[in-house]
């Protein structure tokens, strides 16, 4: 991150271009903010933790689709009962 704190500006336009650069920066650490915890929720979700409480039986289901959500579908049922 740049540190504005310390530097002296000449112009005008150099505090608007090093405002402009900190904006930019702020906008892409709330994009990579918002990934990040999209991830986190994706991984918390119940079908993933299903999967990887199998261990390598989960990795080959994963490719699976169908067999992945019969699996699923059938453990939660069992889980809930």
């Amino acid at each position: 991150m740049t540190d504005i704190r310390r530097k002296s500006f000449a112009s005008f336009d150099e505090i608007d271009q090093a405002l402009e650069v900190l904006a930019l920066e702020k906008q892409l650490s709330r994009i990579k903010l918002t990934r990040s915890t999209g991830r986190v929720l994706e991984s918390l979700s119940p079908s993933n933790l299903a999967m990887d409480s199998l261990g390598m039986v989960g990795d080959y289901l994963r490719g699976s689709g169908a067999v992945q959500k019969v699996i699923v579908l059938w453990l939660a049922r069992r889980f809930l009962k």
